[in-house]
């Protein structure tokens, strides 16, 4: 996506064109556009519990995956732009079983969840799958984080928010979506007007945050080629110029998916968490 943008503001400045208008469907990849793609098939998720959870277009599928502590935290997770529980939720779980149980669904449009690939979507179905987790984590007595990554971070965000996340993780996401465009763009920015569709101005995750009580967590990854950690950084301080309770931890060596990889991980998020 990153060099599309780039080679895409090269050619418009050839052309003597400078704005760029970005559409909404540039950042997701539901399953019609995902067809050119070739998305990895991942092993099946062991012992998980299948959901099928009502939201406006439909019905969001999504799978518990439960952990060996009956008192360890429940993470509702919200994947990226390319994430679907058949391709990456064995990874997922394994990742974050560390942690506590994990509850993972397919955003609209994506894997088995029908209905439109759009942010107003996703949120419904977001909020849809965080009350279903709030609703089991105050039932078995656990603390609800909410954990998104990337494109998951502006929808774990809101729906954490709406439903009073214990803490809330942002991994390798954007403050707001402008400030990802203005990444992607890199050195033509200052020549080049940004139009962003409607509902990309939306996406503000410290204005969301804004007054949240809970704890912030921020995963940074210094090799980072789709989202860059000036995004990570400019995310935490942002946050907390707002008063939020926000900490960053940068793993230097880590790329956009693989913060789980790096060898301190479990360690410093564990600890962060605490």
């Amino acid at each position: 996506m990153i060099k599309r943008l780039s080679a895409l503001c090269a050619a418009l400045m050839l052309s003597g064109c400078m704005t760029v208008s970005v559409p909404e469907g540039q950042f997701f990849y539901p399953n019609s556009r995902a067809e050119n793609i070739a998305l990895p098939i991942g092993p099946a998720i062991g012992a998980g519990e299948d959901l099928s959870l009502p939201y406006s277009g439909g019905a969001v599928a999504a799978t518990r995956v439960r952990g060996g502590s009956a008192n360890a935290p429940l993470i509702l997770y919200c994947g990226g732009n390319l994430f679907r529980r058949g391709a990456q939720g064995a990874g997922v779980a394994t990742d974050l079983a560390q942690f506590g149980d994990v509850l993972m669904f397919d955003y609209p449009g994506y894997g088995e969840t029908p209905g439109r690939a759009d942010f107003a979507s996703f949120r419904a179905a977001g909020e849809a799958v965080a009350a279903t987790a709030r609703a089991q984590a105050d039932r078995e007595g656990r603390k609800l984080i909410a954990w998104g990554h990337s494109l998951g971070g502006p929808v774990c965000a809101e729906a954490g928010r709406a439903v009073r996340a214990d803490a809330i993780v942002l991994e390798t996401t954007t403050p707001t979506a402008r400030a990802a465009v203005d990444e992607m763009i890199g050195l033509w920015r200052p020549l080049v007007r940004v139009r962003l569709a409607p509902a990309l101005k939306t996406v503000d995750v410290p204005a969301t945050l804004d007054g949240y009580g809970g704890k912030v967590l921020v995963l940074e990854a210094g090799r980072d080629r789709t989202l860059p950690p000036a995004l990570s950084w400019e995310l935490a301080r942002s946050l907390q110029a707002r008063g939020v309770a926000v900490e960053r931890l940068s793993f230097p060596n880590a790329s956009h998916d693989d913060i789980a990889r790096q060898p301190d991980f479990v360690d410093r998020v564990r600890a962060a968490l605490d």
